[in-house]
């Protein structure tokens, strides 16, 4: 018997299966449920072969923009039990001809904590773009995990926490516009360091009603950091079965002079600990990006760093396919480092124009 792609109706033995091969938050049916909405269903595949289950993905049926047609979009990859190479290429394919037999019109794979991914490429799929992600092992003992920050950032926080600064967690989802507001001091605090803007609700689909749903649902926790009952520095972080991940983090402008981002990170990295988690993923950033400042405060912490790879597919059927040219032509005039600007963006301009935001989501 080959390989087979079997869709679970209902998420109730979901979880396990992902506990079995050591999936991430992001394939969840916690996050999954979390983030769905009208117009975004949790999809929940299992890949047998020879009779057995070997690997499992987890995304949501979502439209195509500008049109009825639907795609898989999928916030982490396939999933394989033995992590190798060739079962994870061989469910690829399969899952490309269960798109076709199952009318998507594209597959999108993201790579949000997907610590078990193995670069598995399959000529149907095209790599978009590679991230490092950094992960801070919390399964050994706690004065392995302190001495494994930096000595620098070890005395930002002791000087902060002397200077009065005190952490905190709450599950109140009134937090969420105090995060919004801090994440904005944040982005201004980056842009006159020169590393430019960013998108802020930087996962899709998540916005407001989301956080306020996951924090409701306690797959989410807000975690401060107040001097003199003022916020200096939020996070908002996925909290769910002793795994969590970092999403959004906002701190003022006197908070980055106070260092509250280090005092923040270390409290919250011993409560972690003290609370039994496995790990904390501090997110990740997309490869040869100006990030230089962000990327030395994760590494300062001492993380094993990931690299996975996002992809996806060209529309697959007519008539949409054949928008595939213009889709060929936009990601080799991204990637062209010498050709004039001008140029290059007019005529990304008018593909955008032709496709009406459809390879958008």
């Amino acid at each position: 018997m080959g390989l087979v792609v079997e869709r679970l109706e209902s998420s109730d033995k979901w979880d396990q299966e992902l506990g079995r091969v050591r999936g991430g938050l992001f394939m969840t049916s916690a996050w999954l449920k979390a983030i769905s909405g009208n117009d975004r269903k949790p999809v929940f595949l299992r890949f047998i072969e020879d009779n057995k289950p070997v690997a499992v993905l987890g995304g949501l049926d979502i439209f195509i923009n500008n049109g009825p047609a639907k795609q898989l979009f999928c916030y982490t990859g396939i999933i394989a039990g033995t992590h190798d190479l060739e079962v994870t290429k061989r469910c690829k394919t399969a899952l490309y001809h269960y798109a076709l037999k199952n009318s998507y019109q594209r597959i999108i794979i993201r790579s949000y904590d997907h610590q078990s991914f193995v670069n598995a490429r399959v000529k149907q799929f095209i790599e978009n773009k590679k991230r490092l992600e950094y992960v801070i092992c919390l399964d050994k003992d706690k004065e392995s995990v302190i001495n494994g920050f930096s000595k620098s950032l070890r005395q930002r926080a002791r000087k902060a926490k002397k200077e009065g600064a005190v952490f905190r967690k709450s599950n109140s989802p009134e937090l969420t516009e105090t995060l919004l507001r801090l994440i904005r001091g944040t982005n201004s605090v980056r842009k006159s360091k020169g590393y430019g803007s960013y998108a802020s609700l930087y996962l899709p689909f998540m916005g407001l009603n989301e956080i306020e749903r996951l924090v409701k649902a306690g797959y989410a926790t807000f975690y401060f950091t107040e001097l003199e009952n003022e916020i200096l520095s939020i996070s908002l972080d996925l909290t769910y079965q002793k795994k969590a991940y970092g999403i959004l983090m906002g701190t003022s402008s006197k908070g980055y002079r106070s260092g509250s981002p280090s005092f923040h990170y270390f409290e919250l990295m011993c409560l972690l600990k003290d609370e039994g988690y496995s790990y904390f993923n501090l997110g990740g950033i997309p490869r040869n990006t100006r990030n230089r400042g962000l990327t030395a405060f994760k590494e300062r912490f001492g993380p094993k760093i990931m690299e996975s790879t996002e992809e996806s597919t060209n529309f697959l059927t007519f008539p949409l396919y054949l928008f595939n040219p213009l889709l060929d032509l936009k990601r080799v005039l991204r990637n062209l480092k010498i050709f004039p600007s001008k140029i290059k963006n007019a005529i990304i301009k008018i593909i955008d124009i032709v496709l009406n935001k459809r390879d958008e989501y």
